[in-house]
């Protein structure tokens, strides 16, 4: 036996506890593989592949294939010379050559080596060495995946084709007169990292205020009174943060994650001091994995004259219009100013929550975790697509309106406690009424629910 194996595990525990005991602290553990790993035939592999999922910009589909890694799988994407989507595995099922030095053709894709055509949906559409009589190209199909675009977004279906659900067409998507600006960003790290940083809102105060500067508005900077609730019958995760304001003013911010990696999210820029009702969603965007040790984020940024600030130059491929989410210039830009991508890649490529010692702050990290285990272990059949064989056994009402989301802010005047333990009570209070607000109005639809918000918001702050 070694020196080293002679080291008793009580004698580690107690000996850590000491100044100086890193050899005592230098075991690293497995990650968590139920949460973080992705691949085929894994957990959360197969409960994200039963949801859409962005796999590229509409942009990036010109007149050349698209590599693309997606949940562990080589694809490609392409649109055709008739503008359908393909998304394909990558590597042609003749002799192995890569797609994406494929000829975009009128319909489907042909492969450079041998001249194969594949078909968006995976047919075998000519094979030109083979005898005029081969039955060859009928006799299999090449992997492929339905495609659909979205306001500039491309989403692939990677589940059974049986279990292929809707596109969830959340009631912010197709809001009037509200623009959508595609984006996507590459980070370094397990989709969970980025995933489950947005249901961190005291890292704000922090890193993107008190750390390295504002690189949010000043008003993030205050440490908020925060809560979290299940929504649509463990398909979500919400949290409420309240923050004080001058003159009275008081704060009240949604953010709602939908399962397995969807997020919808409000301002990031001042909020200002006047009064907002039911501000509705800045970002949405999809955390997803190209394999277990790099994600990207797509989404939309929305921009309307009730949404103020932002600018649209900044909205794009590896660019977003609010600071830290992008991989610093440099190394030495990435010390001085660090953001999301540097402290979600410095956790590791893949985080280890073995070695965590969790807070109080990070109440929502691990509920949001203990949501998705639960998810992935098919114990909460509403986080599935009702398509799918978890989700069909998922009650027929739900509380919640399937395509809702709760993410927004509201500015609300509502005097303040000259005692601050009474009135930290009193940010709590309000935070409640203004989610039970939004709860209540799940059984409106379209403008009558927005109508119904805003009529309450005003009541409570009149009162």
């Amino acid at each position: 036996m070694s020196i080293a194996e002679n080291v008793e595990p009580e004698t580690a525990r107690r000996e850590s506890k000491e100044p100086y005991s890193g050899y005592y602290l230098r075991d690293v553990p497995e990650h968590d593989g139920e949460l973080t790993e992705t691949g085929p035939g894994t957990p959360m592999g197969e409960f994200m592949r039963r949801h859409w999922q962005p796999v590229c910009l509409s942009q990036q589909l010109a007149d050349l294939p698209v590599t693309l890694k997606v949940l562990g799988e080589d694809l490609v994407a392409f649109r055709d010379k008739s503008g359908e989507i393909g998304v394909l595995h990558r590597h042609c099922s003749h002799r192995g050559t890569s797609l994406e030095y494929g000829i975009v053709s009128e319909h489907g894709i042909r492969c450079c080596y041998h001249g194969w055509l594949f078909g968006v949906d995976g047919t075998i559409l000519e094979t030109p060495g083979e005898p005029p009589n081969s039955n060859l190209k009928s006799s299999f199909r090449h992997g492929s995946y339905p495609a659909l675009e979205r306001d500039g977004l491309v989403f692939a279906y990677q589940g059974p084709p049986d279990e292929r659900p809707a596109f969830p067409e959340r009631e912010t998507f197709g809001r009037d007169g509200v623009e959508k600006i595609p984006f996507l960003v590459n980070h370094s790290n397990n989709w969970l990292q980025t995933y489950e940083n947005m249901m961190d809102p005291v890292h704000s105060v922090f890193l993107h205020s008190r750390m390295t500067g504002l690189q949010l508005s000043q008003a993030f900077g205050e440490l908020p009174h925060v809560e979290y609730d299940e929504t649509h019958n463990g398909g979500g995760i919400v949290y409420i943060s309240k923050r004080r304001l001058p003159d009275d003013k008081m704060w009240v911010r949604h953010v709602h994650h939908r399962f397995p990696n969807e997020a919808h999210f409000g301002t990031l820029f001042d909020i200002g001091d006047e009064e907002v009702f039911f501000q509705r969603v800045y970002v949405t965007r999809w955390i997803v994995p190209h394999d277990d040790m790099s994600c990207s984020f797509y989404g939309w940024r929305f921009f309307d004259k009730r949404l103020p600030g932002g600018d649209r130059s900044r909205v794009g491929i590896n660019t977003i219009d609010f600071e830290g989410q992008a991989e610093g210039r440099d190394y030495e830009t990435k010390q001085r100013s660090p953001g999301d991508w540097e402290a979600q890649a410095g956790q590791r490529p893949i985080a280890i929550h073995a070695l965590e010692h969790r807070a109080s702050t990070d109440a929502g990290v691990t509920f949001l975790r203990q949501l998705l285990r639960q998810a992935v272990r098919c114990e909460t059949p509403s986080a599935w697509p009702p398509e799918s064989k978890i989700g069909s056994r998922a009650a027929d009402v739900n509380r919640t309106n399937p395509n809702y989301t709760y993410a927004q802010d509201s500015v609300l005047t509502v005097p303040q406690e000259a005692d601050p333990k009474e009135d930290w009570k009193l940010l709590g209070e309000i935070g409640r009424q203004v989610t039970g607000i939004l709860y209540e109005a799940d059984e409106l639809n379209g403008t009558a629910r927005d109508e119904f918000v805003v009529e309450k918001l005003l009541e409570l702050n009149a009162g």
